[in-house]
């Protein structure tokens, strides 16, 4: 069994440790960060800063755990409706973290990497999995699973029922989210190695007709 819970400011760093582990060997992510292998993680760990907290600010962060352990063994954030493109606010102000973990040099690749994956969102309002992670002693305990499933159950009970976003980075990944609703939509280019995928799960009553039709 898997518990599910909302994160708060005091589990940021927490969230962080577990989302740079999971994408240390991560194709996509080791583009946009670039640098050595070695420091990835270090890198990583910016960047997931950066997204935990908007996470926290405006959209939710969810947190996994077996029942009665504080270790958290997974989490997810996700973006709220309304927010499709990375700002220059944005930008300016978590530049010290982009700088830490991109370097001077790979700042730009990032960005033009970031900008192709803003490209790619869909237009239409929608909830956006902005990452998830499960740590080693978590997986294969439906921990990935848990964490999506409560989070599309409460975006489906909420009125309007909104549709939602994500990119996988791998097929297997994108495999796990076929099964909770997404369907693949293409490719992201710009790339240099493995592009992510595209993947889109309508709102319920989208969902309900495509059923129907």
């Amino acid at each position: 069994m898997v518990v599910v819970t909302a994160a708060a400011p005091v589990h940021v760093e927490e969230a962080v440790r577990v989302l740079a582990a999971t994408f240390r060997g991560d194709a996509v992510m080791g583009a946009v960060v670039g640098g050595p292998v070695t420091d990835r993680e270090r890198r990583l760990a910016h960047v997931f800063r950066v997204i935990v907290r908007t996470g926290l600010r405006r959209g939710a962060v969810d947190l996994a755990r077996a029942p009665g352990d504080p270790t958290v063994l997974g989490v997810a954030v996700w973006d709220a409706p309304g927010r499709t493109r990375t700002s220059i606010l944005d930008l300016l102000r978590d530049l010290g973290s982009y700088r830490r973990a991109f370097g001077l040099r790979g700042l730009r690749e990032a960005l033009r990497l970031q900008r192709a994956l803003d490209a790619a969102h869909p237009r239409e309002p929608h909830w956006f999995l902005a990452a998830i992670g499960v740590h080693e002693t978590g997986r294969g305990q439906g921990v990935g699973s848990a964490l999506i499933a409560s989070r599309l159950r409460a975006v489906d009970a909420a009125h309007p029922a909104m549709p939602a976003y994500l990119e996988a980075s791998t097929d297997r990944s994108a495999a796990l989210y076929a099964r909770h609703g997404f369907q693949p939509t293409g490719r992201v280019g710009g790339f240099p190695t493995t592009s992510p995928i595209s993947m889109w799960r309508g709102g319920a009553h989208d969902r309900v007709l495509a059923t129907h039709a």
